[in-house]
């Protein structure tokens, strides 16, 4: 599922995620975060979508789990560019 935290920092595995962002967190890990992050999407179908048609957290939460990082890109387009140069 991708989650988006609330209002406090979280730190997952071994990222820190800051008030705002999105990420990827499986359903079974939910549970024990379920008061800090608000459930954005709760399919875990990334693996089968192309990059072109995820949304911005998807793409940040896909990019998150792959360790590619992403600077200071905010857009959609800047985020699949960074993605697509390390693909």
């Amino acid at each position: 599922m991708i989650v988006e935290v609330n209002n406090i920092p979280i730190e997952h595995d071994g990222t820190l995620y800051e008030k705002g962002a999105s990420f990827s967190l499986p359903a079974d890990q939910h549970e024990r975060l379920k008061d800090y992050v608000t459930v954005l999407e709760e399919n875990d179908e990334l693996a089968d979508k192309s990059v072109e048609d995820m949304t911005v957290a998807e793409l940040k939460a896909y990019a998150a789990e792959h360790q590619i990082d992403l600077g200071d890109a905010a857009k959609k387009e800047d985020i699949l560019a960074k993605i697509k140069a390390v693909q």
